[in-house]
């Protein structure tokens, strides 16, 4: 494993959140769309999630769904250990008065990345042996001169075997027996979502096929606001062995903005970005020629292929990483970053509901 330092692209400003299936304006369903760019699924996600059940994310995670629940409500940043693998750089982190809408809890996670003290800070920890599909919502706010973010997550993976810190390479595609993972990140100083994937069929780019993270949805109009709690949910779906039926999905505040699977959306390619709706010639790198070729598509684009996430079984999504990095802060700057009400399940989550504020064993008390 590289050190956590060097896993990522130096002065590459690109950030590195949970994923999965299905329809129409509301909560949880497809936002109605003028081009392509997001998914027409066989089967419809669910207009309500999980969270409906629970005004307030009281009790969700005690439900039969539910893998794993954060919402920060303990006593101090040392008790993050019992729940979490890897806790680095703590000195960064601290428990926050400010939450979602006010209601839902006392206490937020706050990270402080300053260039004098590092790069930011990292939660991470396995998902018991694993899910073959599996939905991450995380609630965050960025602060207002909350500078460009390097990488970031809520980022779901897998590593065979299993690892309890962040082990991935960038730079390079994974094995397909051995990793693969998905991060959801706030793409440098244009401030909006987009995917930030490494699986072994990655896409390269020029100029010698080096491989970044792909991204797949290029909206302009996906911007980030600051100084607002944003509800962020993905959900990662795993291939069958010898197939490229996996599939990624990704909500904001309720809203499916994007879903990929096999033959969906239509677009074509552009190196190691997906663009949704676009057609016309597209190019990728070779990496038996080492060099571009360019690619014919019809005006319309061409269905997208689909993701072979892993060439194994025992390979399957068995980690959460919660984190800010950033490598080019300015000294004596605070870059504050606020989490919370994070939960990790075998379905679609939504939005927190309103409700009453939750008690203060909340936090300790869940699995």
């Amino acid at each position: 494993m590289l050190p956590l330092l060097s896993l990522f692209r130096t002065g590459h400003l690109w950030p590195c959140i949970a994923i999965l299936v299905f329809s129409a304006p509301s909560a949880g369903q497809e936002a109605p769309s003028d081009s392509n760019s997001i998914a027409k699924p066989n089967v419809p996600f669910p207009e309500k999630g999980i969270a409906a059940r629970y005004p307030g994310d009281q009790g969700i995670q005690k439900d039969p769904l539910v893998i794993f629940a954060e919402d920060f409500e303990i006593d101090s940043i040392d008790d993050l250990r019992s729940r979490w693998e890897t806790v680095r750089d703590p000195e960064v982190m601290t428990l926050d008065s400010q939450t979602p809408d006010g209601g839902k809890g006392a206490k937020s996670l706050l990270i402080a990345q300053r260039q004098e003290l590092g790069t930011g800070a990292d939660l991470y920890r396995r998902l018991d042996a694993g899910y073959e599909r599996i939905f991450a919502r995380m609630m965050v706010r960025f602060a207002d001169d909350c500078e460009p973010i390097h990488h970031f997550g809520t980022c779901l993976g897998g590593n065979y075997p299993s690892t309890a810190w962040p082990s991935v390479r960038a730079g390079e595609p994974t094995r397909g027996d051995k990793a693969f993972w998905v991060g959801i990140e706030p793409f440098g100083k244009s401030w909006r979502w987009d995917y930030y994937t490494y699986w072994h069929a990655m896409r390269g780019s020029p100029p010698r096929g080096q491989t970044w993270g792909n991204s797949f949805i290029q909206d302009p109009k996906l911007t980030i606001p600051k100084e607002k709690w944003i509800c962020v949910e993905t959900m990662v779906q795993m291939n069958d062995i010898g197939k490229k039926n996996g599939e990624m999905a990704l909500w904001i505040d309720g809203t499916l903005v994007s879903h990929l699977g096999p033959g969906f959306p239509v677009g074509k390619w552009v190196f190691d970005k997906f663009l949704p709706g676009e057609g016309g010639e597209g190019v990728r790198w070779n990496p038996d020629k080492g060099d571009r070729e360019y690619l014919k598509n019809p005006p319309e684009g061409t269905p997208f292929e689909g993701f072979e996430f892993r060439t194994i079984d025992q390979l399957n999504v068995n980690f959460v990483w919660l984190y800010v990095y950033i490598t080019q802060g300015t000294k004596g700057h605070a870059n504050r970053v606020w989490f919370d009400d994070v939960v990790v399940a075998k379905q679609y989550i939504g939005p927190p509901e309103k409700g009453p504020a939750k008690g203060p064993d909340n936090g300790k008390k869940r699995p």
